[in-house]
C-alpha cells in the first residue's frame, strides 16, 4: 500500500513543507515516485516518520536522527522501548511543573503563600543533569577546544543544586521580562529590551564563560538557525527567537 504526500501529512499531522524538507536532506525519502514525479510513501516510510517524530519530541537534532536511523544496527523495538521510557519520565516531570505553575498562580492571586524552596520543587536537579548529557558529545565536538568551553566546564563542575536553582531563577526572570516586552510589541531596539539583553550577556559571563559582544552576536544567530533553540524560545511566544536575535544583534552593534 502506498501513501501520497498529502495522505502522509494528514496522517502524521505534519506539513507538506516539512515532508519535502525531510526528503531534501535525506531524512525521509519516499519509497517510490510516479512517472509524473509525485512522492509515494510505503508503510516502511510511515514507520520511519513515526521514529523521526519520536526523536524530535526528545529534542534530537535532525542530523543526529538521520545518523541513528541510517545505522544498519538500528532496531525499532529497542528505540521504541527507550523512547517510551524517556517520554514517561518527561511526562511525569511536566506534570510536576504544571502543578507548580498552578500553585504559583494561586499564590500570585492571594492564595496559599509559597516559600522560596517550594517555588522550585518541580525543577528536578538530577533530571536536568540527565538531559544535559544528551548534548555533551555534540557540545564537546563543536566547542571542546575553545577557551569558553573549558572555562564553562571548570565553573559548572563546582555548582551545587542550590547554584543551579539560582541560575534557573535568574534565567527564567530574564526570559519572562523579554517575553512580556515582546507581547507588548515593544521594538527590539527599545532601551527596556536592551537592558534585558545586557543582563543576559552579563548572566552568561558571570555564570559560565566570558561572553564578549562578538560571541554574543553568534549566540543570537544560533537562536534562529538552530531549530532546537528556535523551538525553545518560540514555545513561549511564536516569533520570540527572532525578536531576541534582533535585539542581540542591535545590542552588539552598539558595543
Amino acid at each position: 500500500m502506498g501513501y501520497t504526500v498529502n495522505q502522509v501529512a494528514k496522517l502524521a499531522g505534519v506539513t507538506l513543507r516539512t515532508l519535502r524538507y525531510y526528503d531534501k536532506i535525506g531524512l525521509l525519502t519516499p519509497h517510490t515516485r510516479t512517472e509524473a514525479g509525485y512522492r509515494i510513501y510505503s508503510q516502511e516510510d510511515v514507520d520511519k516518520l513515526q521514529q523521526v517524530l519520536f526523536f524530535k519530541e526528545l529534542d534530537f537534532p535532525l542530523a543526529r536522527i538521520r545518523e541513528i536511523l541510517d545505522n544498519p544496527l538500528f532496531d525499532r523495538r529497542d528505540a521504541l522501548k527507550m523512547q517510551s521510557d524517556y517520554l514517561e519520565k518527561r511526562a511525569a516531570r511536566y506534570l510536576k511543573l504544571s502543578q507548580l505553575a498552578r500553585e504559583t498562580l494561586s499564590n500570585l492571586e492571594g492564595g496559599n503563600k509559597m516559600n522560596k524552596k517550594d517555588m522550585f520543587k518541580g525543577f528536578d536537579y538530577d533530571q536536568m543533569l540527565e538531559e544535559q548529557k544528551q548534548y555533551e558529545d555534540e557540545v564537546k565536538e563543536r566547542w571542546g577546544n575553545t577557551d569558553a568551553y573549558k572555562e564553562s566546564m571548570a565553573k559548572t563542575a563546582k555548582y551545587t543544586k542550590e547554584d543551579w536553582e539560582r541560575i534557573n531563577e535568574v534565567q527564567m526572570q530574564n526570559l519572562k521580562d523579554l517575553c512580556e516586552l515582546y507581547n507588548a510589541k515593544v521594538p527590539h531596539d527599545d532601551p527596556r529590551v536592551q537592558e534585558v539583553v545586557d543582563r543576559s550577556r552579563k548572566f552568561i559571563s558571570d555564570n559560565f564563560y566570558d561572553c564578549p559582544p562578538e560571541a554574543f552576536r553568534c549566540m543570537g544567530q544560533m537562536y534562529v538557525t538552530d531549530e532546537r533553540f528556535a523551538a525553545y524560545y518560540d514555545k513561549f511566544a511564536p516569533g520570540l527567537a527572532s525578536y531576541y536575535n534582533d535585539a542581540i544583534q542591535y545590542y552588539c552593534t552598539k558595543k
